[in-house]
């Protein structure tokens, strides 16, 4: 074992090797470094019971190196060294606290009697300050343990992490902290909580570990970030993640230190166990809170949860949303098979739809043939993109069969959500049910649109010249296309050209009034550089949460922007004819058209299920990424 740590610190190749050989002789474990950054790189991983620095003007250290050194180690004793026999330059470095000074060149024996007189000294020191270190840490770690056995107490999971997050601030003295819960096969960690001055950055919602931070939460140790002014601390049970906290800005310091970690790692070994106990407890007890073979959850549980939920909305400022999902001819099915083929063909159904949600997401039965969905953390536009999930894994999926009929259960879906459209669950209910009950009138349904692939319906929304007919400025369409029609949200129109850009114009004035309203607008562009010139508030759209994309061109293009967007698509068609699909959280839009000398003539229509599913079959049809 090594008589002592020693770190040298010296720009002469020379004296490093000196210091290697005359110290490692004598026993001692010795690192030798050119440079200050490098020092403080050791001494930020390892404790060392002295510091060799040279003070040479052409060395590394500047006048502020002992603070920079004890920065670590309030106590580290520092044994100076320099070239110039100036009394000046040895009072202030005494000043500054270095232990003792040397001159250059140095005497072997007399520089091992300094070392070895100064570590005797030390470990005369060290001893009796262990002794009382050892006192003071177990009352600390007492004091700590008692602070932490009240997270044992704690049954609820935003509770637990506003009080972890608390007694770690109190116990490492900082101002802020954060808490992410590992969710979807450990692959991400969502925000559970914050407090005090911790202000995650955009996008960290949802955190998917990079490389460095992967290897950092595989450790399982805290670990100093961010200049030290950041402590990672992962909370682990039998080496399985269960989150991280992230502790921010050191009060009345610059940085965390190594005895900041042991506090730390002190604290995630009570709040790791208890964490675990309360995410077992909330498994348990919904696996015994569903219905009897089913994977659907009792309606009184659902409320009960979803009553805590929404006071956990409300008190975090978080969103939530609510799908409702019938089964239209569920009467029929059940007039005409038996119960027990029906009972099958649901939890089938539900066992699919639940495969799709998140863990954090939660269906139950209102009644046989209806269900809810819950959505924790979702805004509506979150909710739409859940729909189109459980749309594509249901779409021909399950049927009840007798073995001489089967019908295929048909699902209708809409969603509301808190705040927004309410703020209380029943509510909430009755909004998704009235919004249900407009979507059976909704175009797509009623003109069975549902099987058509995306240009399919256009063509047919279009149909064929010999469906209008134009006397002066009025025109007439067929008793074919004026099926379509619907006086409330659905027509026909002839307008001139120049209203394309109105529209489009008008679309992004509505960005401007609510910028952080999610949207989409995908429009169909014969010319890239023309059309995006011709996009009025440009500036303003990159600034919004709505992604502009335009779609054809006659080239490809790369333009330095992330909301506005062009995508080559060699497609005759997204040249020829006038495409355009908007849709946000409020509002639809969709208009296809012909162009007829400098008029427009087709199709425009407010339905928001028809638009929201006909921007679902230009991805698919093109293979773009869902947004919906």
């Amino acid at each position: 074992m090594a008589r002592g740590r020693i770190l040298a610190i010296d720009a002469d190749d020379f004296y490093r090797g000196f210091y290697r050989d005359l110290l490692g002789g004598e026993g001692y474990r010795v690192v030798c470094v050119a440079r200050l950054s490098e020092a403080l790189d050791w001494l930020r991983r390892e404790e060392f019971d002295l510091v060799i620095a040279d003070l040479n003007d052409a060395g590394p250290l500047d006048p502020g190196m002992v603070e920079q050194i004890r920065r670590f180690n309030p106590d580290q004793e520092i044994l100076a060294v320099t070239g110039r026999d100036e009394v000046s330059l040895a009072v202030a470095a005494m000043k500054q606290g270095v232990t003792d000074y040397l001159l250059k060149p140095i005497d072997p024996d007399n520089f091992l009697l300094v070392i070895n007189r100064t570590l005797f000294r030390i470990s005369l020191g060290l001893e009796h300050q262990r002794l009382m270190s050892e006192n003071i840490e177990f009352v600390s770690m007492l004091a700590w343990y008692r602070k932490c056995l009240a997270f044992l107490r704690v049954p609820d999971l935003d509770r637990l992490g506003d009080l972890i997050l608390d007694t770690l601030m109190d116990i490492l003295r900082a101002e802020g902290g954060a808490l992410w819960l590992v969710g979807y096969a450990g692959r991400s960690y969502r925000l559970r909580c914050r407090r005090g001055l911790a202000q995650p950055a955009p996008g960290e919602e949802t955190i998917e570990p990079d490389a460095t931070l992967a290897g950092l939460l595989h450790k399982g140790a805290p670990a100093l970030l961010n200049g030290d002014r950041t402590v990672l601390l992962p909370l682990q049970v039998d080496h399985r993640s269960l989150a991280f906290a992230r502790i921010e800005a050191p009060t009345g310091r610059d940085a965390f230190n190594r005895s900041d970690l042991k506090a730390a790692e002190l604290v995630a070994e009570v709040a790791s166990v208890a964490l675990d106990n309360v995410l077992a407890r909330r498994a348990l007890e919904q696996d015994s809170l569903r219905l009897p073979a089913s994977e659907a959850y009792k309606l009184a549980y659902f409320r009960d949860h979803v009553t805590r939920e929404m006071y956990k909305a409300r008190r975090y400022g978080r969103n939530l949303s609510f799908i409702r999902l019938d089964i239209t001819n569920f009467r029929a099915i059940s007039d005409r098979m038996l119960d027990r083929d029906v009972d099958d063909a649901l939890d089938r159904m539900i066992g699919i739809v639940n495969g799709v949600l998140r863990d954090a997401d939660m269906l139950a039965r209102l009644e046989p043939g209806h269900y809810v969905i819950m959505l924790p953390e979702t805004d509506y536009w979150g909710s739409l993109v859940a729909q189109q999930r459980i749309r594509r894994v249901l779409d021909g999926a399950v049927a009840v069969s007798d073995g001489k009929r089967t019908m295929p259960l048909k699902v209708l879906m809409r969603s509301a959500a808190f705040p927004v459209d309410g703020d209380d669950f029943d509510t909430l209910l009755a909004v998704a049910a009235r919004r249900q009950e407009r979507l059976k009138k909704s175009l797509y349904l009623r003109t069975g649109m549902e099987k058509e692939s995306f240009w399919a319906t256009v063509r047919r929304l279009l149909g064929t010249p010999d469906d209008y007919s134009f006397d002066g400025d009025r025109f007439e369409i067929s008793d074919r296309l004026r099926a379509f029609e619907d006086e409330r949200t659905s027509r026909y129109l002839r307008i001139p050209e120049s209203r394309r850009e109105e529209l489009l114009a008008a679309f992004c004035g509505d960005l401007v009034e609510s910028r952080r309203i999610r949207g989409i607008i995908y429009l169909a562009s014969a010319d890239f550089d023309r059309d995006r010139a011709r996009v009025p508030a440009i500036d303003t759209i990159e600034r919004s949460a709505t992604n502009l994309f335009l779609l054809g061109g006659s080239r490809r293009v790369a333009w330095d922007m992330q909301r506005v967007v062009p995508i080559h698509i060699d497609d005759e068609q997204l040249r020829r004819l006038v495409v355009m699909l908007y849709l946000n959280e409020d509002h639809a839009y969709a208009l296809f058209a012909r162009r007829r000398k400098d008029e427009l003539v087709g199709f425009h229509t407010s339905d928001f299920y028809f638009v929201e599913n006909m921007i679902a079959k230009l991805q698919r049809h093109y293979r773009l990424q869902p947004k919906i």
